[in-house]
């Protein structure tokens, strides 16, 4: 039973005249009887009754048969509007992780809210995840796309785009002596405890703390790693130790920390949007188009 024989009893249905239904469907007269015809032969009965001297008109099994036939083609049409609003990446779900930091500033906040606007009938998941978790959750196919801390390299199957790079400021217990100091230098941070969240490996914070440590001529000391960046204020904050922040955490304002620039190193943080390589979600794709658009 094809589509366009429903389509065509349809219109006859309409009309009851086949050569008006000819007309409307851009078809010769002898085309729609050979559909009719092909259809009746499906269903195994009369459609129409059809006579040299009277009207057409529908037959029992006709007039039964017009309402499934109607709601099928109205099936097929909502069908073909969803696949091609689906292959347009208008339709559709996202999974996406993000850091903390990226929701400091609104950066993620403002690249979906664009997107949102642009395909509101994406329904789309938002979850907080460090780095490594969202590395391997979008490798295993778990999570479409994260905003991200910048690594030295990624899985093979994760490729990166660049948003917006970050300084590292030093977080210091407001009541300390350092953050009384006019200015910051490696050389001022030596015998001092930092305090790393637990994601912090070697291609992360980790390595510039040790780069803060080598500018200063020592080796940094640090206390066991905490859970994420509020952690690590929280405990800037309790006088437990210094922490390196990306700069948007000055949004937060939390009492009891300060957060200061360090002379004489530039110490930065690029945040980062991944996706999988061999991506073939339209509104994935569309996601990141809309990404590389930024500013």
């Amino acid at each position: 039973m094809e589509l366009r024989a429903l389509r065509c009893f349809e219109i006859l249905a309409e009309e009851l005249h086949f050569a008006r239904a000819a007309a409307r469907l851009g078809l010769a007269q002898s085309g729609v009887s050979r559909l009719i015809a092909d259809l009746e032969t499906d269903l195994g009965g009369a459609l129409f009754n059809r006579g040299k001297r009277s009207q057409v008109s529908l037959t029992t099994t006709g007039a039964l048969f017009l309402p499934e036939a109607q709601a099928i083609l109205r099936q097929a049409e909502r069908g073909e509007s969803l696949g091609k609003r689906a292959a347009r990446g208008e339709v559709g779900r996202l999974e996406i992780g993000f850091v903390a930091s990226a929701a400091w500033d609104g950066t993620a906040s403002a690249l979906v809210g664009r997107y949102h606007e642009a395909a509101p009938g994406v329904e789309i998941h938002l979850r907080e995840m460090e780095t490594p978790r969202q590395l391997e959750e979008i490798a295993a196919g778990r999570l479409d796309m994260g905003f991200l801390r910048a690594r030295a390299d990624y899985p093979v199957e994760v490729r990166v785009t660049a948003l917006k790079r970050d300084a590292l400021l030093l977080a210091l217990p407001a009541h300390s002596h350092l953050a009384q100091a006019p200015a910051l230098t490696p050389e001022m941070l030596k015998g001092q405890k930092f305090i790393l969240p637990h994601f912090g490996e070697e291609a992360g914070f980790l390595a510039r703390l040790r780069s803060l440590g080598e500018a200063g001529g020592f080796t940094p000391e640090f206390l066991t790693p905490v859970r994420d960046f509020i952690t690590v204020l929280t405990a800037v904050g309790a006088g437990l130790g210094l922490g390196l922040i990306p700069e948007p955490a000055k949004s937060l304002g939390l009492p009891g920390v300060v957060l200061r620039p360090i002379g004489g190193i530039a110490l930065q943080s690029e945040l980062m949007l991944a996706s999988r390589r061999a991506e073939t979600s339209p509104a994935v794709r569309q996601f990141l188009a809309l990404a590389r658009m930024k500013g």
